[in-house]
C-alpha cells in the first residue's frame, strides 16, 4: 500500500468509497487533517480512515488504530467527552444534515488533542447512511482560548477580590466596559467623565459604557474558600517585607476544588506608614514611651488571657508643680522626659510604661509577682535617676539655694495581683488608693500591696 492509499475495513481499501481512481485518492490523502467514513448507526463502524488520520492518533499502523478504537467512531473520542460528543451530533443532526464538534482524541499516548470535527450524513444509493468526517487538529487554538478564559477568570477574582473598578474603552467605537461593582463603591451609575479624565488626543469621544457586574462572581467567594491578611517576608538581608496574601479556592459541583486563584499585593510602604501612624499614635509626644489610651487598652487585653500574676505601678513625680514655678516648664519637661527614660530602660521590653497624663507614670508588668524581682524593681524606682544628684546637694547645703536644674523625689503606689483582675479599672483603682497612702505617709517612697485576686 502505498503512502497515498487510505484504509478501509480490514485494512484495504473501500470498495464503497465515492473516488476509486488513484488522482481522488492523490487529492484526499492531501487535504490537510483526518478523513474517515463511518456508518450512521448505534455502532459507528468506521469504514474508511486516512493516512493523516492515523498520524492523528499517533499510529504507526491500521491495526494498531483499530486496535485503539476497536475500529468505531466512539473509540475515536476521549471517553471523558464521549457523552457530550454525542448529544451534540444528535441535536444538530435534528435540524441539519451536518454537524460540528469539538473533543480530544482516545490516544495511545494519552497526548491531548483537540480536533474540530466537520461530519455531513449522506444516504448512498443502496439506502445506507454515512457520516463522512473531516477532522483538523486546534490543539493550539484549544489551549490558547482555555489560556485566555483562566487569565479573563483569574482578572474577574483579582477585581472581586480587591473591591477594584477595571474599564477598558475601544477608541474606535466609544464601546467602554466596567468590571466590578461601581455603583456600589460611588453610590451612582458610571459616566464618561469618571473614565476620561485626562485627555490625550483631540478626536471626539463619546462612550457607550456596559457594566459588566461580578456578585454572582463575589457571592461564590465564601468564607470557607476566601483568604486575606497581611505578612511579612524577609529579603535578603533578613528585612521584612510586608504584603498581602489574598486567594480563592474555586470548587467544583462535587466539592473539590479545581482552582486555586490569589495575588500578594505589595503593601510595604503602606505597612510602614501605618506602623508610623500607630506608634505615633501610641506614643505620648513629649516623653516617647505610650501613651494613656494605648497602655490602657494593652493592659486590657493582657488581662483577658493571662493566668500569671500582674503587678501594676503608679509612679507620681512629688511637687511637680513647684519645679515647674521655680524652674520653668523646659526643666519640668526634661525631668519628665529623664523619668520616662529611666523607667523604660529599667523594665523589660514586653512591660507597658506610660505616661499616664501630667506628671503621673504607669507601668504595667504580667507575669511579675510576689518576691525578690518585685521589691528590687520597686527599690530602684524609688531612687529615681535624680538620686545622684541630691546626694551631691547634701554635701554643699548652699546648693539648695543655688541648684540650676530640680532634682525631685516620686512617690510610688504598688498593686501586686497574685490571680489578675479581669479589668483594668479594677487594677487602677487598686493601685490608686496604695499610691495616695505613698504620698500621705510623707512621699519620697513607695508602697505595696499583694491581693490574692479571684482565683484565691
Amino acid at each position: 500500500m502505498t503512502e497515498n492509499e487510505a484504509f478501509g475495513e480490514g485494512g484495504h481499501i473501500s470498495n464503497q468509497l465515492p473516488f476509486t481512481d488513484e488522482v481522488s485518492h492523490a487529492f484526499l490523502e492531501r487535504i490537510p487533517g483526518g478523513l474517515f467514513r463511518y456508518h450512521a448507526d448505534e455502532d459507528a463502524v468506521i469504514d474508511f480512515v486516512s493516512n493523516d488520520l492515523l498520524a492523528l492518533f499517533g499510529c504507526d499502523t491500521y491495526e494498531q488504530f483499530c486496535e485503539l478504537t476497536n475500529n468505531t467512531f466512539w473509540g475515536m473520542v476521549h471517553p471523558d467527552d464521549l457523552a457530550l460528543v454525542k448529544s451534540e451530533i444528535e441535536t444538530q443532526i435534528e435540524h441539519s444534515q451536518t454537524d460540528r464538534v469539538t473533543y480530544r482524541l482516545n490516544r495511545f499516548d494519552d497526548a491531548v488533542v483537540w480536533v474540530d470535527d466537520c461530519g455531513r450524513l449522506v444516504v448512498d444509493e443502496e439506502g445506507v447512511a454515512w457520516f463522512y468526517v473531516t477532522l483538523i487538529d486546534v490543539t493550539e487554538k484549544v489551549l490558547t482560548c482555555q489560556q485566555l478564559e483562566r487569565v479573563h477568570e483569574r482578572l474577574e477574582i483579582l477585581t472581586a477580590l480587591s473591591n477594584d473598578v477595571v474599564f477598558d474603552i475601544e477608541c474606535a467605537t466609544g464601546n467602554a466596559e466596567v468590571f466590578g461593582d461601581f455603583e456600589g463603591r460611588f453610590g451612582r451609575e458610571p459616566e464618561q467623565t469618571d473614565f476620561v479624565v485626562h485627555r490625550r488626543c483631540h478626536q471626539p469621544c463619546t462612550l457607550t459604557i456596559q457594566t459588566h457586574s461580578l456578585d454572582s462572581l463575589t457571592k461564590s467567594l465564601s468564607a470557607d474558600s476566601l483568604v486575606d491578611f497581611e505578612l511579612s517576608t524577609p529579603d535578603e538581608q533578613g528585612n521584612p517585607i510586608w504584603f498581602r496574601y489574598q486567594s480563592v479556592v474555586l470548587y467544583d459541583e462535587q466539592g473539590k476544588p479545581y482552582r486555586h486563584v490569589g495575588r500578594l499585593l505589595d503593601t510595604h510602604e503602606m505597612a510602614l506608614r501605618e506602623s508610623q501612624f500607630r506608634l505615633k499614635a501610641e506614643r505620648d509626644a513629649l516623653t516617647g514611651i505610650f501613651n494613656r489610651a494605648a497602655a490602657m487598652d494593652r493592659i486590657d487585653t493582657a488581662l483577658a488571657t493571662t493566668k500569671r500574676p500582674c503587678t501594676l505601678v503608679l509612679i507620681d513625680v512629688d511637687d511637680f508643680k513647684h519645679i515647674n514655678d521655680t524652674y520653668g516648664h523646659p526643666e519640668g519637661d526634661r525631668v519628665l522626659k529623664e523619668l520616662a527614660h529611666f523607667l523604660a530602660q529599667l523594665m523589660r521590653k514586653e512591660d507597658v510604661v506610660a505616661r499616664f497624663g501630667g506628671d503621673e507614670f504607669l507601668i504595667f508588668a504580667e507575669g511579675l509577682g510576689p518576691g525578690e524581682a518585685l521589691d528590687r524593681i520597686l527599690g530602684h524606682l524609688v531612687r529615681t535617676p535624680f538620686a545622684s544628684q541630691r546626694a551631691n546637694d547634701m554635701q554643699d547645703a548652699t546648693q539648695e539655694r543655688t541648684r540650676l536644674t530640680p532634682a525631685p523625689t516620686i512617690s510610688i503606689g504598688a498593686v501586686c495581683f497574685v490571680h489578675a483582675p479581669s479589668t483594668f479599672e479594677e487594677f487602677y483603682s487598686a493601685a490608686d488608693e496604695v499610691l495616695y497612702a505613698a504620698k500621705h505617709a510623707g512621699k519620697a517612697q513607695f508602697k505595696l500591696e499583694i491581693i490574692e485576686g479571684e482565683g484565691a
